[in-house]
């Protein structure tokens, strides 16, 4: 065996893999490396063939494997001779392409049993058209079964039979972008190792944390509901929405073995330009300002500008924040920061939801996030992998819940009527109940017109999205102008209860009590004389 001041690998470029390699050929039994470096995308293989399995399961962990493929975009990759010689016998491109004689770096004169690539693409090209036909045939049964389970009806055996499916694509994928499959792992593990090697397939499956993810989630309590005999899970708008990341997932296969066969047929390794599409830039400089401040104080995913209006000489721009982490208290303060930079001369709706929460509740608020959810749009995104939402297909639109909205919003507006209409003039409290009313008659307005119910943003956000759901809102616009004090603020400072004196004065509740009755009217017209609600069921 070679000693360790002979050994030399000037081909990795790399001191500090040069030594490790080094100290490996002379403790374990190496019987032979494997090089190729890859100037693309892709990951440079190092490929080491070891005697023995312990010994390939216990270097696989080591630190430093991580560390060079996270530094140096090298991917190591221990295997043992008995499993690379079975894989050279079911012909498996990754080690056809990845072995090969030019890409040897060290072999142990020693080893009896090396692996020897002598055929070349016109001998290789049908073994390399069986392996691809395989896994197109029992994908064509997977998906087979998944579609007779559909057209049966059986909700919980569809999506276990997707997870089947999708954890065969995941099969190939590693198969072919790392040499090795990692079948016995859970679905969202295999995801989240394919990531570095393939980024694409980050935008085929939503967050539901840092590691797990929604359709994988709904998989494992489908198979749970199965086994304990539950009841079904009632989700057939995702059969859709999980047919296109299984077909996006067969589509990276078919990329993969595209690109396979062309590195063997060509017997070398061309550059490949990546082509990464970029957001339409918005040349606003106003934009450019907001986009840059709101970077400053939040991590966001993606900003979208879906709306914007001129009223007056004062244009007001309605941006969506694809975040997680930005709460009421921050958008107000962005707001704040947004104006006061802009001069004060443009006006800001911030609506901010984490894409794992839009996903969650699509059931409800599709039709809202789709309309803004589009690349015309799209004006910020941090990366170009974010995943494409699973929408549900076909989606019904129903104001869920809308007895829980409109009930008490009737029920402040009666509150406020019978301390505004008292003789006695005493008014306490009536300050709140009108920020109370006007609060809650916005976020039940918003949601009739649009199936979307927002946070509680500032009143005059909340009434920027009155505006965006129906223009024909605006013609209320002259009672807060008319108002005798700036009447956003006013109710922002009301919607925190304080323990002092009413000073309010019959004009001013006057003034209230038909702005309180003119909103009413309008929802009562929209939810009960539309037919949303029964009569009877709003008493």
């Amino acid at each position: 065996m070679k000693t360790l001041e002979k050994l030399s690998f000037p081909k990795l470029e790399n001191e500090f893999l040069e030594n490790i390699l080094r100290q490996l050929v002379n403790q374990y039994a190496v019987i032979q490396i494997f090089f190729t470096r890859e100037p693309s995308r892709l990951f440079s293989q190092l490929i080491i063939h070891i005697d023995k399995n312990s010994d390939a399961e216990q270097l696989q962990l080591n630190k430093w494997v991580q560390k060079v493929r996270n530094r140096d975009q090298i991917a190591v990759y221990f295997i043992y001779s008995a499993k690379l010689h079975h894989r050279f016998s079911l012909e498996q491109p990754f080690i056809e392409l990845y072995c090969q004689p030019s890409a040897l770096i060290y072999q142990n004169s020693a080893a009896v049993n090396p692996l020897t690539i002598t055929t070349d693409w016109k001998k290789y090209k049908k073994h390399y058209s069986v392996f691809q036909e395989r896994f197109y045939h029992d994908h064509e049964l997977h998906n087979t079964q998944v579609h007779n389970l559909i057209s049966e009806g059986c909700s919980n055996s569809v999506f276990t039979s997707y997870a089947r499916l999708i954890a065969y694509d995941l099969d190939y994928l590693e198969e072919l972008y790392l040499g090795n499959k990692s079948a016995s792992l859970p679905l969202d593990e295999r995801i989240n190792s394919l990531i570095a090697y393939l980024p694409d397939i980050q935008k085929y499956f939503v967050r539901n944390s840092h590691s797990k993810y929604y359709l994988t989630d709904l998989f494992i309590k489908a198979k749970e509901a199965s086994i304990n005999d539950d009841e079904p899970i009632h989700k057939d708008e995702l059969y859709e929405a999980v047919g296109i990341a299984e077909h996006s997932l067969y589509r990276l296969i078919e990329e993969r073995f595209d690109e396979l066969k062309k590195l063997l047929k060509n017997g070398l390794y061309k550059k490949h330009e990546v082509s990464c599409p970029i957001a339409n830039e918005l040349k606003d400089e106003i934009l450019d300002i907001a986009v840059e401040t709101i970077l400053k104080s939040v991590e966001a995913e993606q900003i979208y500008l879906y709306h914007q209006i001129t009223y007056g000489e004062k244009m007001t721009y309605y941006l969506m924040l694809i975040a997680n982490g930005s709460g009421n208290d921050k958008l107000r303060v962005l707001t704040q920061s947004l104006k006061s930079k802009t001069g004060g001369k443009y006006d800001f709706v911030l609506i901010c939801h984490s894409r794992n929460w839009i996903q969650t509740n699509l059931y409800q608020h599709q039709s809202f996030f789709a309309t803004i959810i589009q690349g015309k749009y799209l004006m910020y995104s941090s990366s170009q992998y974010h995943p494409e939402f699973h929408w549900e297909v076909p989606h019904h639109r129903y104001h869920a819940d809308l007895y829980f909205y409109y009930k008490p919003t009737t029920a402040i507006a009666f509150q406020f009527f019978t301390i505004a209409n008292t003789t006695k003039e005493n008014y306490q409290g009536l300050e709140y109940f009108f920020a109370l009313f006007f609060l809650s008659f916005c976020r039940t307005y918003i949601f009739v017109k649009t199936y979307y119910l927002p946070n509680y943003l500032s009143s005059q956000a909340l009434w920027e999205l009155c505006i965006y759901a129906d223009p024909a809102i605006r013609k209320y616009n002259y009672m807060i102008e008319q108002f005798w004090t700036d009447f956003f603020p006013y109710l922002d400072k009301h919607m925190t209860l304080q323990h002092k004196l009413s000073k309010l004065n019959k004009e001013e509740v006057d003034q209230m009590r038909v702005i309180v009755e003119k909103l009413m009217h309008e929802l009562h017209h929209l939810v009960i004389e539309d037919g949303l609600l029964l009569p009877f069921e709003h008493h």
